[in-house]
């Protein structure tokens, strides 16, 4: 599963505070670069002036624990978010859920609960500047922490209890219509057959029996009967009883087989006379392959189909346990008419066939839609290699399938980002997130840019700055506007620390400017050159109407573009990443103050957590190789067959870039803009709109210009007017919009309107000179 990493265990407290007043009384106003991996340094005592603190602080005076401990003033001042661990979960702060307000009186104060240090870190990272940003835990929970909901999804279906309401429900229905009725007709089926043999008559009786179980399932309760009963654990207050088994967590990394029967195989639950009956073999010739193979197509169906998980639950749970027991010790009764045999242990037990809440559903700290998604990887990796002369499937499904599975890579890098950065020093950090952190867009930049020149085709070029463009214009726009309205139907007003997002925007301002200072110097010393223009007043000296018209760079022998926009461009990409450098220096080291992250302790003793990681650092480091890996290859294959979609397709190629190819590889980002934004952290939401658009500017664009100097792709770095108009109107938009630090539900629908306008002005625009 994972192992456990040393160090503070406890809870930690990712809270707001206020400023000017931390400043006038630390001598410091950084904490050490390598935060969080050095929690052994002591907190002044006025940063413990939280509700929680003095909270505490009162039940430890209470237990004999007397400290030293001062509540800080409240201050009128610009509140932003601080770490606070927490060596345990007291009463007094179990209230506080995750960043909801701690008073009424300092609505600002928000708290984000981290059970432990690396959990921690990875809030801490969240906050920084040039850090991806996510919000999946990195570390497993405590069980006792979840809530209800979600312990119920990890449940093994063996729990009966008596008052859960009707059965017939709309899920249930549909479980019926789609799987119930053709299953229970194979174990008729089957039975027949046992019955038949005469020998196996007991496992045709079993079938009988389960053919009206799996018809309909629900309410009804799968025993097994045995001398030595097992022990049992009843609640009279709710009416139900379970069994009680040597584990009793359940685990994310065993989603389908409960814990207590792994391992256990055709012997496990059997008594020693099982192998000696004829019926056992004759059942398992005949019978039991059929039936395996039903049920493992149904286990499978409505795995892919997630908010069914219950049924693939309990198909598992048949294949694996009851259709290998003997058919005596099998018992199954309708749980309202019949008391339940206390001396019987429950195998299965289901109510509903739906449950909504599945989507939070991961293994092994991987949403269960990533771990769907992976088998298309693989099968688009298999289909394009194999069948590379579209002999079975055409060129748009392979591209379609590509992009596709770009998807769910962009999540394995993500959490791998993450999970390495929380378990790493500052430096470590900030180091996999420059190198990784665009590695999903520069490989589709790179292999396009590749084909594009052993075919001679400037198309590729034109879509690659279309994608460039639609990628800064949708982080800017479309992911924090999307943010805004989502988030402000849970909240009438959003609040976010607007000098933390002016740093990002003032980078966004600089970047963009430098990236589209080659275009504009290109416009006023370049000369106009048209493919065709008509006289539309058939008078020598009258109005022409031109078409495809651009800046020729390459007149005079290209004198203009060799001697003065080449050495612009090269100028440019390394001031940029030079400037990216100077604001990760600034928001990190001299002005870390902005995000005021430092440490103060509240806790109770007796109560400790450790951090059990999902994934250690190897294990991150070569998921992470292995992403990128399987990344660059489906951007080999969609770049290979985008050819026939650009040539075809009557739609622009403009529009195909700064949607399909920008946004793609972006929506496990906006997922996690808008987890946030639920959460009410605005800040983080638009900070990760941001991060995208500086990285595209000051890190993927300069990449892709200095590649060329070591592979000719003939990449330019003029933009076409449309371009330049739309990604500045962007970002004074986006600025003039946060300025005063607080949102709602309308700014956002206009960032979105925007964001859909310029959508329509590419999709009706002709496709560029060259395609």
């Amino acid at each position: 599963m994972g192992r456990t990493v040393a160090g503070v265990e406890g809870l930690w407290r990712l809270q707001a505070v206020p400023v000017r007043g931390w400043l006038s009384r630390s001598p410091s106003p950084c904490p050490s670069s390598d935060f969080p991996r050095e929690f052994d340094h002591k907190p002044d005592d006025h940063r413990r002036g939280s509700l929680c603190d003095r909270q505490c602080a009162a039940i430890n005076n209470t237990q004999g624990d007397l400290g030293d401990m001062h509540s800080g003033s409240h201050q009128h001042s610009i509140m932003t978010p601080r770490i606070l661990p927490v060596i345990s979960t007291p009463a007094c702060c179990q209230q506080l859920s995750d960043e909801l307000p701690v008073c009424d009186s300092c609505p600002l104060k928000t708290t984000i609960m981290a059970e432990n240090e690396v959990e921690a870190a990875k809030l801490s990272n969240n906050y920084k500047f040039g850090f991806k940003k996510w919000k999946s835990h990195v570390t497993a929970r405590p069980w006792a922490d979840r809530s209800e909901i979600v312990k119920e999804l990890y449940s093994d279906l063996n729990v009966i209890k008596s008052s859960r309401g009707s059965t017939v429900t709309c899920g249930n229905i549909f479980y019926l219509l789609l799987f119930g009725w053709w299953l229970s007709l194979i174990y008729l089926l089957v039975a027949a057959v046992m019955f038949l043999s005469v020998v196996a008559a007991p496992y045709g009786k079993l079938c009988w029996d389960l053919a009206g179980y799996f018809f309909w399932p629900f309410g009804k309760v799968i025993q097994k009967v045995e001398a030595d009963p097992p022990l049992r654990k009843c609640n009279t207050l709710f009416n139900k009883c379970t069994v009680i088994s040597e584990v009793s967590n359940p685990k994310e990394s065993t989603p389908l087989l409960p814990q207590h029967n792994v391992g256990q195989g055709l012997t496990g639950d059997a008594d020693d006379t099982y192998w000696h009956r004829a019926n056992t073999y004759v059942w398992l010739l005949l019978g039991y392959p059929f039936l395996a193979v039903a049920h493992s197509l149904v286990c499978f169906i409505s795995w892919l189909l997630v908010f069914i998980i219950p049924i693939a639950k309990m198909n598992a749970r048949t294949v694996t346990r009851i259709l290998l027991l003997p058919p005596e010790q099998v018992h199954i009764q309708h749980v309202r008419k019949t008391e339940v045999p206390l001396d019987a242990e429950v195998i299965l037990c289901c109510y509903h066939a739906v449950n909504a809440y599945y989507y939070k559903y991961a293994v092994d700290g991987i949403n269960v839609f990533a771990v769907n998604l992976l088998p298309l990887v693989i099968v688009t990796l298999v289909l394009g290699y194999v069948d590379s002369h579209n002999r079975f499937i055409s060129s748009p499904v392979k591209f379609t399938l590509s992009l596709l599975s770009i998807m769910p890579l962009s999540y394995y890098i993500g959490m791998a980002i993450a999970s390495i950065s929380a378990q790493s020093n500052f430096a470590v950090g900030a180091v996999v997130n420059a190198t990784f952190g665009s590695i999903t867009e520069l490989t589709f930049y790179i292999t396009a840019l590749i084909k594009g020149t052993r075919e001679g085709n400037k198309c590729y070029e034109e879509i690659v700055k279309a994608a460039l463009t639609g990628t800064l214009v949708g982080c800017v726009l479309f992911v924090p506007g999307l943010c805004m309205v989502i988030g402000g139907i849970k909240h009438q007003e959003q609040k976010f620390n607007s000098r933390s997002a002016g740093v990002s925007s003032a980078l966004l301002f600089l970047s963009v400017g430098g990236v589209f200072a080659p275009t504009l110097f290109s416009k006023v010393y370049g000369r106009l050159v048209c493919g065709e223009c008509q006289n539309i007043t058939h008078n020598p000296l009258g109005h022409y109407l031109c078409q495809n018209c651009h800046f020729d760079l390459m007149a005079n022998n290209g004198t203009l573009y060799y001697s003065h926009v080449q050495p612009l461009v090269y100028t440019v990409s390394l001031l940029l990443p030079a400037a990216y450098l100077i604001g990760l220096c600034f928001t990190l080291k001299t002005h870390c103050h902005i995000y005021d992250i430092h440490i103060s302790d509240c806790h109770m003793p007796g109560h400790h957590h450790g951090a059990v990681v999902h994934w250690s650092r190897w294990r991150a480091l070569a998921i992470l190789l292995l992403s990128t890996l399987c990344m660059s290859a489906c951007a080999d294959l969609a770049t290979e067959h985008i050819s026939p979609i650009l040539t075809s397709s009557t739609i622009s190629q403009y529009f195909i870039g700064v949607t399909v190819l920008a946004m793609v590889p972006e929506l496990p980002e906006i997922v996690n803009g808008i987890q946030f934004a639920l959460q009410n952290n605005l800040s983080l939401s638009i900070e990760i709109g941001n991060c995208i658009a500086v990285q595209v500017c000051m890190l993927q664009i300069p990449i892709l210009v200095l590649f060329t100097i070591f592979y000719p792709t003939g990449f330019i770095l003029v933009f076409s007017d449309l371009h330049v108009y739309a990604s500045m109107f962007s970002v004074v938009l986006m600025n003039y919009i946060f300025m005063d630090g607080k949102c709602d539900y309308f700014q956002g629908t206009v960032l979105v309107m925007v964001y859909f306008i310029l959508l329509a002005v590419y999709f009706f625009a002709p496709s560029p000179a060259g395609c």
